[in-house]
């Protein structure tokens, strides 16, 4: 079952302008219907869409789960242990997503160059652009 994304919406997720995805869309052949667009098809050329965030998710589950596992015991812990593992673990957070930001931008100025090689003049560029972009997106779901 394909899952469909409104282009406008697909467009704010990336950063661009609705024109500029639409540019992409046409050609890449990727069709459009009443707005929308199948989502996977947008992730062919665009590899930095995503709706979820992993670091969200799991700031959410040991937010609903505190007291089930700290350092690795399962017990019954003191107001000041779980303030002092949720510090640590806030330090953590964030180096690691300091980290990831800086990683994300190169991907993301990555994918913007593909996506302006994608509407580019000739054929050939487009076509290494649009297979370049299915490799990144093929990454990325790996990891």
């Amino acid at each position: 079952m394909e899952q469909k994304i409104g282009i406008s919406k697909a467009a704010r997720l990336l950063g661009i302008k609705r024109a500029e995805l639409n540019d992409r869309l046409t050609a890449a052949g990727i069709e459009t219907f009443e707005g929308e667009v199948d989502y996977k098809k947008v992730q062919c050329i665009a590899p930095t869409l995503n709706f979820g965030d992993p670091i969200t998710e799991r700031i959410k589950h040991i937010r609903e789960n505190p007291a089930k596992r700290v350092k690795g015991h399962e017990t019954a812990v003191s107001k000041q242990d779980l303030l002092d593992e949720i510090t640590r673990l806030s330090s953590d957070l964030r180096v690691e997503t300091m980290t990831a930001r800086q990683y994300r931008q190169v991907i993301e100025d990555v994918a913007e160059k593909l996506g302006k090689m994608q509407v580019s003049g000739t054929e050939a560029e487009r076509e290494l652009a649009f297979q370049f972009c299915n490799w990144l997106r093929q990454r990325i779901i790996e990891d």
